[in-house]
């Protein structure tokens, strides 16, 4: 169990594109049991997927986050970070009306993934999403690899590890995995792999490499109304399909996949909901209240029931047909039809 905590590893040197790297620790969980012996050896890492030019704690997003005693957060590039989370607020914020934002969630709830042609009104500041997505891409790409450095280099000592991420901070944790994968002494590193939004392959053949590295639970938690998730990726093939967007369709007891669309409207959702994300996921946070439990109890039951075949994406609950309802009448009000998406 020896090994020097986390918080002492120092990039010795600038690895690819990574320029910034290293870890902070969280408040552990202290409601937990002081009695568990596997609980005392196990510890968490979180991975934030975006920060911005106001609020650029690592920390902040996971302060309720209560899973193991011993917890920390990779601060990892937070340059880009910061300006995936000005784009993101730019394009939430500004460049979309209201009933423009509905009727993007209307198209992709019903799986019409390939038959969207973009609104004018978002194509037009493509740009300001696409080019600091790309490069945070990238950067998550590399910071997974180097994570997976720090594991297989035992810097966390030989107990088993938690890692847990939405968005970006989810592909790095997806990277991480696939270069562990790859390499000799990494089996059973990881206890848990939760990755939330995930901007990365659903592809199951490369899902099923992580047998080999996760010893416990692969958790998908995906959104099928996540339209930012699907624009951004909007010029890749139609065959490609988005963890992030559905089900990884692997048959494996590890697998999980958890269908987060009564709380995951958009990808900010990600953040403002995390802690209510958290706990339909089996993650244990500090604050167990929710604010609307019928929700919660609603999303547990469609999770955990909810079959990952081919007609999953098309499945709508009767409060998918609410929202819809909603939907046409915003869409009346504001002069807009379904023909300027061209379905």
């Amino acid at each position: 169990v020896a090994g020097a905590g986390l918080t002492g590893y120092k990039m010795k040197k600038r690895v690819g594109a990574v320029d910034e790297f290293r870890f902070e620790p969280l408040v552990g969980g202290d409601k937990l049991r002081a009695d568990s012996v596997t609980r005392q050896l196990h510890i968490t890492i979180a991975v934030t997927g975006w920060l911005s030019d106001k609020q650029r704690d690592f920390k902040l997003p996971w302060e309720t986050l209560a899973e193991s005693r011993e917890q920390y957060v990779l601060c990892w590039e937070t340059k880009y970070l910061v300006q995936m989370g000005e784009a993101l607020s730019y394009i939430f914020n500004s460049a979309m009306t209201m009933a423009a934002k509905e009727a993007l969630k209307f198209t992709v709830l019903r799986g019409l993934l390939a038959a969207i042609t973009w609104p004018s009104t978002l194509l037009a500041v493509a740009g300001i999403i696409d080019n600091p997505w790309s490069v945070a891409l990238q950067r998550s790409q590399a910071a997974g690899k180097m994570l997976a450095e720090v594991l297989l280099a035992r810097e966390q000592g030989n107990r088993p590890v938690t890692l847990i991420g939405y968005s970006l901070g989810a592909r790095v944790i997806f990277s991480c995995l696939e270069e562990l994968s790859k390499r000799k002494g990494s089996e059973g590193i990881i206890e848990d792999a939760v990755l939330l939004g995930a901007p990365a392959p659903g592809d199951p053949k490369v899902w099923a490499t992580f047998a080999r590295v996760v010893s416990g639970r692969i958790i998908n938690g995906y959104s099928r109304k996540d339209w930012l998730l699907k624009f951004v990726y909007r010029t890749s093939s139609v065959q490609l399909r988005i963890a992030g967007l559905c089900p990884v369709k692997w048959d494996d007891r590890r697998m999980h996949n958890i269908d987060l669309s009564a709380v995951v409207s958009g990808h900010p959702d990600y953040v403002q909901n995390l802690n209510m994300i958290l706990n339909a996921v089996g993650v244990k946070s500090r604050t167990k209240d929710l604010t609307d439990s019928s929700t919660m109890s609603s999303l547990t039951a469609t999770s955990l029931s909810k079959s990952w075949d081919s007609t999953a994406m098309d499945d709508l609950s009767s409060s998918d047909d609410e929202m819809l309802e909603d939907t046409r009448k915003k869409m009346s009000e504001e002069k807009i039809t379904h023909s300027d998406f061209k379905l």
